[in-house]
This record gives structure tokens, C-alpha cells and sequence, in this order.
């Protein structure tokens, strides 16, 4: 009798070309939002002294703005890119800009001394007005994982502004303001050199 021939093995992917990362079906794209937003609304809601409708509206309204951050800062941070295999390269976009230093930061220290009191500002602005209304509106990001993280979590801190998506190709930010203009924040964070206007100066790509 023959000897047995070995199975066939299979030919070995190849080491120059990139895979692109599996995207995650519409049940877990649903499901993670949903998960940070109800999170989010239970410690609000465990937090404060009387429960009452104005309480549930505003803290509904944060934890969609805080879930949004928690979705797109992950994103930005691990998903995002190609990925190839252990001899062909980087295994993920964020090991790609591994080597990209963040903002230092000393930089930070002026735009998170004004957080307070920007997030106390649009807050009233909402109590008042409501959350109806506002504009998306692009915003330039230094490049690398670690800044793109850092600034979709500072520029969804405060109830006036939260990032919808992130575009780490051209590196910008799909930012939703409620008010016409960038907030005393904002504008103490793009001098951080963290973000900038499209086309800024600055040193932030566009």
C-alpha cells in the first residue's frame, strides 16, 4: 500500500498585504452605545439628592454626549485602520502612530482649568434653551491614536459639544456644537496645539 500522503497545507497568507480589521455586526454597533448610555444615566441618577423629570432629561442628554465620547474615543483609539500579519507590519492602526508622541501635557493644563465652568455654562444654555438644534462641524486633530483619544473625551466632556465620528485618514473630528461659535474651551484647547480648525495654523493636520 502507499504511505498515507500528508494533507495539503494551507498556502500561507501573505506577508505584504494588509487585512483589513473585521468590523463588528449592527447588534454589538447598537448594543455598546446603548450599554455606555444606560451606565452613564444610572451613576447620574444615583448621584443626585431628588429624581425628577428634569433631572432624567439632563441626565439622559449627558450620558448620550459622555456614551458618544466612550464609542468614538475607542474607536479612534483601537479600531480604526488595516492591521497585517506578525511578519508584514504593525498589527493595528494604533501601533502604526505608536512611535507619534502625544500633546504634552503641560499644554492641557489652561483648556481642563476651564472645563468646570464650561461644562456649567452649556449646561444652563440647555436647562434654558434645550439641546434642539446645533451644527456639525469638522475639526482638525494631531495625529496619533493617543491625541485623537484625548481630544474626542475633552471635546465630549461638556454637554455643548460631543464627537459623532472620526476620520483618522484626514485627520478631523465630526464634532456637533450646539452654539454657532467654538466655545471659550474649544478655543483654549486648538491653542494646545490638541485640535485645530481645518486649515488652521497650528500644526494640526487638515
Amino acid at each position: 500500500m502507499p504511505p498515507d500522503e500528508p494533507p495539503d497545507e494551507p498556502a500561507p497568507a501573505p506577508t505584504g498585504e494588509p487585512v483589513r480589521l473585521m468590523r463588528p455586526g449592527p447588534a454589538r454597533r447598537a448594543a455598546e452605545p446603548l450599554a455606555w448610555w444606560a451606565a452613564l444615566l444610572a451613576v447620574y441618577l444615583a448621584l443626585v439628592s431628588t429624581i425628577s423629570v428634569t433631572e432624567i432629561t439632563v441626565g439622559a442628554l449627558a450620558a448620550a454626549a459622555g456614551a458618544a465620547a466612550a464609542v468614538a474615543g475607542r474607536r479612534a483609539l483601537f479600531t480604526t485602520g488595516t492591521s497585517r500579519d506578525p511578519e508584514g507590519g504593525p498589527a493595528t492602526a494604533a501601533g502604526r502612530v505608536k512611535a507619534l508622541r502625544p500633546v504634552p501635557p503641560a499644554r492641557l493644563i489652561p483648556p481642563l482649568a476651564w472645563l468646570p465652568a464650561q461644562v456649567a455654562a452649556d449646561t444652563a444654555r440647555i436647562a434654558v434653551r434645550g439641546a434642539s438644534g446645533g451644527h456639525w462641524t469638522p475639526l482638525a486633530v494631531a495625529p496619533g491614536a493617543a491625541n485623537r483619544g484625548t481630544a474626542t473625551l475633552l471635546v465630549s466632556i461638556s454637554p455643548g459639544t460631543y464627537v459623532g465620528g472620526v476620520d483618522p485618514e484626514r485627520g478631523l473630528l465630526h464634532v456637533h456644537r450646539l452654539a454657532p461659535r467654538p466655545s471659550p474651551f474649544e478655543r483654549r484647547l486648538r491653542r494646545s496645539g490638541l485640535v485645530e480648525a481645518p486649515g488652521g495654523d497650528g500644526g494640526v493636520p487638515s
